[in-house]
C-alpha cells in the first residue's frame, strides 16, 4: 500500500514546489494594547507578549508607555514582483469619527532586493487616538503596480 502511495506523494510534491507564488497579505495581527503591563506567559498569550513587548521596546518611563497604547496592527505580505511598485492601505473607522473612513498607505515605489515576505505595521496610539478614539473597523488592500491583489478585513467592516 505504501509503495503506491509513494509516486502520488512525490507528484504532488512537485507540483507544490513549482507553484507560483503570487503577491498576497499572508496575515493580519491586531494588538489592541490597552496596558503597560505584558500579557502573562500562558501558551495562548504568548503573540501577544511578543507584540506588546516589540511594541513597550525602549520605554523607559511609565509615561513612554502610556502614549505608546493604543491600536497596533501587523500585516505581513508576500512579494513575488520586487520590480513593480506596491502599497500597502488601510482604511480605518474610529470611535469619534463615526462612519467617516479614513486612511493611511505604505508605499514601496522602489524596487526591493528580492521576492519573499514582508512585515509592516500600522499604529494608532498618542494624542490621536485619544483624540480620535480606538479603531472600530479597518481593511487592509495590497496593491501591485497599481492593482488590487489582496484585501484583508475586520468582521465589523461593511
Amino acid at each position: 500500500m505504501l509503495r503506491r502511495l509513494l509516486p502520488l506523494f512525490l507528484l504532488s510534491a512537485a507540483l507544490l514546489s513549482c507553484q507560483e507564488q503570487k503577491t498576497r497579505i499572508t496575515s493580519v495581527a491586531d494588538l489592541p494594547l490597552k496596558t503597560t503591563e505584558t500579557p502573562g506567559f500562558e501558551w495562548k498569550s504568548s503573540p501577544l507578549r511578543a507584540n506588546a513587548r516589540y511594541v513597550l521596546f525602549e520605554s523607559n518611563s511609565d509615561h513612554e508607555r502610556r502614549d505608546k497604547l493604543g491600536d497596533y496592527y501587523f500585516v505581513r505580505w508576500y512579494d513575488s514582483e520586487p520590480t513593480k511598485p506596491v502599497s500597502l492601505v488601510m482604511h480605518y473607522t474610529q470611535a469619534s469619527t463615526g462612519p467617516q473612513v479614513l486612511e493611511r498607505r505604505i508605499d514601496y515605489r522602489e524596487p526591493r532586493e528580492s521576492s519573499g515576505s514582508h512585515r509592516e505595521h500600522f499604529f494608532f496610539a498618542g494624542a490621536e487616538r485619544a483624540r480620535r478614539g480606538d479603531i472600530l473597523s479597518w481593511k487592509i488592500e495590497l496593491y501591485c503596480d497599481g492593482k488590487l491583489v489582496d484585501s484583508e478585513q475586520s468582521y465589523l467592516w461593511e
